[in-house]
């Protein structure tokens, strides 16, 4: 197909299967500022909120329309397989409003086969939906929490020399927003003073985006995850890693209980640390993400 009448036939498709959404927040934000106030008080809804009314029945036409449509799409298209067909069939039965966008977004991406794959994270799930693909599975997302920059991230400090189990920890941008580069030294040395006084093994580790643009002074610290997990809650951290056997994973604060989400290999994410020339790294501003602490 010309790719010129492919973007031109899903854009024109896009209007009305956005619209289904923008229907969907116009009824409940009607609902929530003149229905419901005015069922309370035992009053008529006021006349203003017609427009709105008329938007959601307009929206209520189009879903009715376009469901059918969509669902016998996903049901005859060759590019998913039978198992996919059910799980994109699941999703439109239950996200209608959200999926029929959703699907036709995977569709112009290409992206359809493996677009819902990537939220599915028991395992025996993932691989049941998965059978017949030829495409290389995403990566699976333990903690959506936590933005794509900590997937990202690179590290300097000790390469060889390192325990076989520790976890990295930092101090800076508390709660992902960005601090003073006075304020994240302060917060460094406290940590590093409350490692001193718990008497856990620990050496020096900079974690930051893969140029480095971006860095954050931490530690790699010998210690249990939930011990790391404590701390981290103190320094009001969104998450930290942890590195077992040379294999690095990341563990959001929030979601502590489930596995950590492999990152990579430590020795293909970090480098040696080159000598200081009395700057010290404590000086970098911002975070991985600039909205985001490690």
């Amino acid at each position: 197909m010309n790719p010129f009448l492919r973007h031109l036939g899903y854009g024109l498709a896009a209007v009305p299967a956005l619209f289904l959404p923008l229907a969907y927040l116009i009824a409940v934000g009607w609902l929530c500022a003149y229905a419901l106030p005015a069922a309370y008080h035992g009053q008529e809804i006021a006349e203003s909120g017609d427009r709105f009314l008329i938007v959601t029945r307009a929206g209520f036409h189009a879903l009715v329309v376009q469901w059918p449509i969509y669902f016998f799409w996903v049901l005859v298209t060759r590019r998913l397989t039978p198992r996919l067909r059910l799980l994109w069939g699941g999703a439109m039965v239950i996200f209608s409003l959200f999926a029929i966008p959703w699907f036709l977004f995977a569709m112009w991406r290409r992206s359809e086969r493996i677009e819902l794959l990537r939220f599915i994270r028991r395992t025996s799930v993932r691989h049941y939906f998965a059978k017949g693909l030829r495409e290389e599975l995403p990566p699976m997302r333990q903690h959506l929490d936590l933005p794509d920059e900590y997937r990202r991230v690179r590290f300097k400090g000790q390469v060889e020399a390192i325990p076989p189990e520790f976890r990295i920890l930092t101090a800076h941008n508390p709660e992902g927003v960005v601090s003073p580069a006075q304020v994240n030294a302060e917060a460094d040395g406290h940590l590093r003073a409350e490692l001193t006084r718990l008497e856990f093994e620990s050496f020096p580790v900079t974690g930051g985006s893969p140029d480095f643009s971006h860095a954050e002074s931490g530690f790699g610290v010998v210690c249990t995850r939930a011990e790391a997990l404590l701390l981290a809650r103190r320094f009001r951290q969104n998450g930290f890693f942890e590195v077992l056997g040379g294999r690095v994973y990341l563990i959001s604060v929030h979601e502590a209980q489930r596995p950590g989400e492999y990152v990579g290999r430590w020795r293909d994410l970090a480098q040696e640390e080159e000598p200081s020339d009395g700057n010290e790294i404590d000086g970098i501003a911002g975070d991985m993400a600039a909205t985001e602490s490690i």
